[in-house]
């Protein structure tokens, strides 16, 4: 087996904690299917790649979603069971059932109607606001980090969250980024509505705001994304208020507790 191999199926990655499948590998870390024995459940586990267990700063960014994910308690965000910090970082987190918004996208026949669209988009604020009140932005809100069971979403991946202030250049998922994102400027609560309206863009259209992202060019920080009309029926001021969302300056998008407001109306 390779030294930089995930753990295999029936190893012990952490004393009580047993693999039943390796999920993923990202950058830095590899995610499991584990069954916990202290609670007699599956659970979702991520760790270090065993190529990445010298580097410091991804040792640091999973103590830290591990965390957070304990810490934090919000119906719409994924929950942490425990951190275990030795020898190496593993997040315990719940396992959840349902589908990536993603995946929904890529596959549903129909796209979701305006208010099953609001009610999404309420539920994405309710979590941002609670983790903005925490003195936490996301930073890197898209689809696939978002889960969805039954019409209730839960935001996932905290890897990449971090208090407000300038942030590296291009830090996040490139399809995704707002142009301050893009830029390496300041990036804060404004940072997520555009995420927030970056995913609900998608949800509504089937495309992302934004195509086609290669080499070192952002097409976000030159043009502005389409309007939500272009692109999809829907009434005005729905669409008004996700192109809003997608506004090239921060300081001209709603707060969060301002779309929530918008989408509310559109929530019965």
């Amino acid at each position: 087996m390779s030294a930089s191999a995930p753990a295999a199926e029936g190893t012990a990655i952490a004393p009580g904690y047993e693999v039943l499948a390796h999920l993923s590998r990202g950058r830095s870390l590899d995610t499991y299917d584990a069954w916990s024995e202290q609670r007699d459940c599956r659970c979702v586990i991520k760790g270090l790649r065993p190529d990445r267990r010298t580097s410091e700063g991804a040792r640091a960014r999973l103590r830290q979603e591990g965390r957070l994910a304990t810490e934090l308690n919000h119906p719409h965000l994924v929950r942490g069971y425990e951190l275990i910090v030795r020898p190496d970082p593993l997040a315990v987190l719940e396992t959840l059932d349902g589908e990536t918004l993603e995946h929904m996208i890529a596959t549903s026949a129909r796209r979701l109607s305006i208010g099953d669209l609001a009610r999404l988009g309420l539920q994405l604020c309710s979590a941002m606001h609670y983790l903005h009140g925490s003195g936490w932005i996301h930073i890197d809100l898209k689809p696939s980090n978002v889960i969805v069971e039954c019409g209730r979403a839960r935001v996932i991946d905290l890897s990449l969250a971090r208090r407000p202030g300038r942030a590296r250049r291009g830090v996040g998922t490139r399809s995704y980024l707002a142009p301050e994102q893009a830029r390496g400027e300041r990036v804060d609560s404004f940072t997520d509505v555009w995420g927030i309206g970056a995913t609900l863009f998608e949800a509504a259209s089937g495309q992302r705001p934004f195509e086609g992202i290669n080499g070192t060019r952002y097409p976000q920080t030159e043009r502005r994304a389409p309007s939500l009309s272009s692109l999809r029926r829907a009434p005005r001021a729905f669409g008004a208020a996700i192109d809003a969302c997608l506004e090239p300056d921060p300081s001209s998008r709603p707060r969060v507790s301002e779309l929530a407001e918008l989408l509310d109306t559109f929530a019965d």
